[in-house]
């Protein structure tokens, strides 16, 4: 699950574009990364803690939580994700990204509910980018 947060003065919704205006068409991006392994048990995470809600914190959109018991996140430059993009084919989107090094677990019926109505559209896993092998594109992990 990645949270994408973005410089541009925008309003949440379906996919990175509206991450974007007319007037900030090049935002500093980033992402906090988590991995989570989903579990059917109402005692694992509830997604809509962690969600964004309608969030705002100094009058940017804010996801509510994000878990701070998976370790430190490690932080590494990189581009935006997505099937339509491969090692000759790089997104022009630059994110810094922030991945935390341990899983956690999700209740699944809690991100189940969360698929049938939220500002995002999103209802279903998506495909992401294969693995950057190419030395030349991989930007050192602080």
């Amino acid at each position: 699950m990645h949270w994408v947060h973005t410089s541009c003065d925008v309003a949440p919704g379906a996919g990175l574009g509206s991450c974007l205006s007319e007037t900030c068409a090049n935002p500093d991006l980033r992402v906090e990364t988590q991995v989570f392994t989903l579990v059917n048990d109402a005692n694992a995470l509830n997604f809509s803690d962690l969600s964004y809600g309608g969030n705002q914190v100094d009058g940017y959109h804010q996801a509510k939580s994000i878990p701070s018991d998976t370790g430190e996140p490690v932080v590494f430059g990189g581009s935006t994700t997505g099937p339509s993009y491969t090692q000759e084919t790089c997104s022009p989107l630059q994110v810094t990204w922030s991945v935390r090094p341990a899983c956690a677990k999700l209740d699944i019926n809690s991100l189940s509910k969360w698929c049938e109505s939220n500002v995002f559209n999103e209802s279903k896993g998506h495909g992401v980018r294969k693995l950057v092998t190419d030395p030349s594109l991989l930007s050192e992990i602080e």
